[in-house]
């Protein structure tokens, strides 16, 4: 049934528990995967109203999390699944629903953990609520518990 999937992708326990569960379902054996990593272009807090993009702390993150994808897909190839990695850098939820575009996705996956604390779920966003929104193709939410 889907046979262009993403799976977005950052090393977290929901995104590794997606990536466990896309390995398991046989019915996307001839799917092709991709893993989707995106860096947010961080700031560096300098006080209430002024802050700097840090180049080098952001090319750590992005070594990391280049790492962690490579990992991934080693992952999934080794399942027999033909899986690829990318890697991006800007708001995911822009550069995952653009990805989707790009490559003619029919499912978005990606994990999901409730937080139980009014203040965390506030501050946090939702990124899958905001995929709901904006994703061209289906999205599928893998909840952690």
């Amino acid at each position: 049934m889907y046979q262009n999937i993403i799976l977005a992708y950052d090393g977290s326990l929901e995104s590794q528990q997606a990536l466990l569960n896309c390995k398991d379902l046989s019915q996307w054996e001839h799917a092709k995967v991709h893993l989707l990593s995106v860096v947010p272009y961080d700031t560096i807090s300098m006080g209430h109203e002024t802050s700097y993009y840090s180049e080098p702390e952001n090319k750590i993150e992005e070594e990391r999390r280049l790492k962690i994808l490579n990992e991934g897909v080693e992952q999934l190839n080794k399942a027999d699944i033909e899986a690829f990695g990318k890697l991006l850098k800007g708001d995911a939820v822009d550069k995952i629903v653009e990805y989707a575009h790009t490559i003619g996705a029919d499912l978005i996956m990606l994990g999901h953990q409730h937080r139980d604390n009014w203040l965390e779920r506030w501050w946090a966003g939702s990124i899958p609520k905001a995929l709901i929104e904006h994703s061209p193709c289906s999205v599928l939410v893998v909840i952690i518990k």
